[in-house]
């Protein structure tokens, strides 16, 4: 990615790591806006499960999530010219919903540290514009078979399918439109006809964040990562206890067959 971009006119890459502030002073400076797209590598979902990665390490969620957003709010402040940070979340204010349970369970609580990293910006008195995007994937959407929809304030909208393409169109659009400073925005698809085909008309009727999000919501992911661990643990331990009298059973069985000499 990095060699592609490089390749590109009038773009400048420079090497950085946002879980470092001194990094991410010299990454923001002299830039109107931050994006913050990056996200934790997939770790190794046993390693997730029993919580073997430390969250004081640089690829655990809490790192990448929630202190690299603190790292970038800083640097914005001492840089005069950044005006935004834009920055990829996902849904999660919904502890125990099943998606969320499972990227808690096997993504080292990256949806937890995702809220906690909003928490951060909604806090900190920059100017910020959140964005939820649906499943993002390298396909894009068919304008006669899907539309865009955004609903702001943090709305819910029925999870779809969105293209890295739409969601870096609007990462930039919201620039463009001062009344999405300071709002959190879902973004899916939907059906033709109940949306928009560009983002332009939706970016238009934003408002900024209204609702009083809840300050934390740490605690309720992490009992509902736990909770999801002891389900999943109690249906291996079923599992593999009819498994093991499966194979008795076949077993016997397979002795009572064989003829006596």
């Amino acid at each position: 990615m990095a060699s592609y971009l490089s390749k590109l006119p009038n773009v400048n890459t420079i090497e950085g790591d946002a879980t470092d502030l001194n990094s991410c002073k010299k990454l923001v400076k002299g830039c109107d806006a931050i994006l913050a797209l990056h996200g934790p590598v997939r770790p190794n979902p046993l390693q997730s499960l029993f919580c073997l990665l430390p969250e004081s390490d640089p690829k655990h969620s809490k790192s990448v999530n929630y202190v690299a957003i603190q790292n970038l709010i800083d640097a914005a402040k001492g840089e005069e010219k950044c005006k935004r940070i834009v920055r990829i979340t996902g849904k999660g204010e919904q502890p125990t919903q099943f998606f969320t349970v499972l990227i808690n369970m096997l993504g080292n609580m990256a949806k937890a540290w995702n809220y906690e990293g909003e928490q951060l910006l909604r806090e900190s008195g920059v100017d910020y514009t959140i964005v939820r995007p649906g499943v993002m994937s390298g396909t894009d959407t068919k304008p006669e078979d899907k539309m865009l929809a955004l609903a702001d304030n943090g709305g819910d909208l029925p999870v779809t399918a969105v293209s890295f393409s739409q969601i870096a169109g609007l990462c930039i659009d919201c620039l463009d439109y001062p009344n999405t400073s300071k709002s959190t925005l879902t973004a899916m698809n939907v059906d033709a006809g109940r949306g928009e085909s560009i983002y332009a008309p939706l970016l238009a009727k934003v408002k900024p964040d209204s609702r009083k999000f809840l300050k934390t919501l740490l605690a309720e992911h992490k009992k509902g990562a736990r909770t999801g661990a002891a389900i999943l643990a109690a249906f291996a331990a079923v599992f593999l206890t009819g498994a093991m009298a499966f194979t008795k059973a076949v077993w016997s069985l397979m002795f009572k067959l064989i003829p006596k000499q």
